[in-house]
């Protein structure tokens, strides 16, 4: 139960895009200081994050969508 929780594609995608926009107000922030800080690292893991669901999500949308054209050809 709880791996398909820890698995599941758009819980991380969500998750992603919360510490990718929360991270990104930060970044954004320490514009004037050239300091580095963890929020820095925290929006690239966010990027990777996002890009390693897309291709999750892309594939059950394509299932979904053979699955709508069998529905149709019946």
């Amino acid at each position: 139960m709880l791996n398909k929780i820890i698995e599941n594609p758009y819980l991380n995608l969500i998750s992603g895009l919360i510490l990718l926009i929360t991270s990104g107000y930060e970044v954004s922030l320490s514009f004037k200081d050239p300091s580095l800080g963890a929020h820095h690292g925290i929006f690239i893991f966010s990027i990777f994050q996002i890009m390693k669901t897309i291709p999750d999500i892309m594939h059950g949308l394509k299932n979904i969508q053979e699955a709508d054209s069998i529905v149709e050809s019946k």
